[in-house]
């Protein structure tokens, strides 16, 4: 999986389209499969932590496979250790394509939460996280957890959303931003 990966994100754009619709197709065809290659993106994460040309396409791997609705049907993850292993992984990197695809698995987990409504530990550590990211030195990636922050309120509703709005959160105080956590309820 660590080499197939990389095809699935990086390189020709035809490559990494069939990458994918294949990855895709091979996660649909059973419950062992899926729960083969969710296992094997996780264990990336561990096993080649230090590894950026593998970590990073296999945080790519895991947002896109969760934004296509495939592994939320994962029986095998604990989305609690997934987003360890997203903060071990992205913890004091200078790699911003690290970064921004920890966010995205961060969106993903809080976002299957907010729309299932339930109350779990995965989706709690998520927000913790995201919450966290919020208060980072890059104007940059505090912007991409906003733009994931959108995404993920939208499902709560309208008011909530407009709260991110009207604000660069690149540039805002430590202040907005913890009002900014506080009513979004992300600690």
């Amino acid at each position: 999986m660590a080499g197939y990966v990389t095809s699935a994100d990086t390189g020709n754009e035809d490559l990494v389209i069939a990458s994918r619709a294949a990855l895709t197709d091979f996660c649909s065809t059973s419950q062992e499969n899926l729960d083969a290659v969710c296992g094997a993106l996780v264990r990336n994460l561990t096993t080649r932590k230090d590894q950026d040309r593998v970590v990073v396409p296999s945080l790519e791997m895991v947002a896109f496979l969760w934004n296509r609705g495939v592994l939320a049907r994962c029986e095998g993850v604990e989305y609690v250790e997934l987003c360890r292993q997203v903060q071990r992984v992205c913890y004091k990197t200078g790699n911003i394509r690290k970064i921004e695809a920890g966010i995205k698995v961060y969106g993903a987990v809080a976002a299957m939460a907010a729309e299932q409504e339930e109350e779990d530990e995965g989706g709690r550590e998520a927000r913790r996280r995201l919450a966290a990211l919020l208060f980072h030195p890059w104007p940059r990636v505090r912007t991409l957890v906003v733009d994931e922050l959108w995404g993920i309120v939208s499902w709560v509703g309208v008011e909530p959303a407009k709260k991110l709005k009207g604000v660069d959160w690149g540039r805002a105080e430590k202040g907005a931003i913890k009002g900014l956590v506080d009513e979004l309820g992300l600690v």
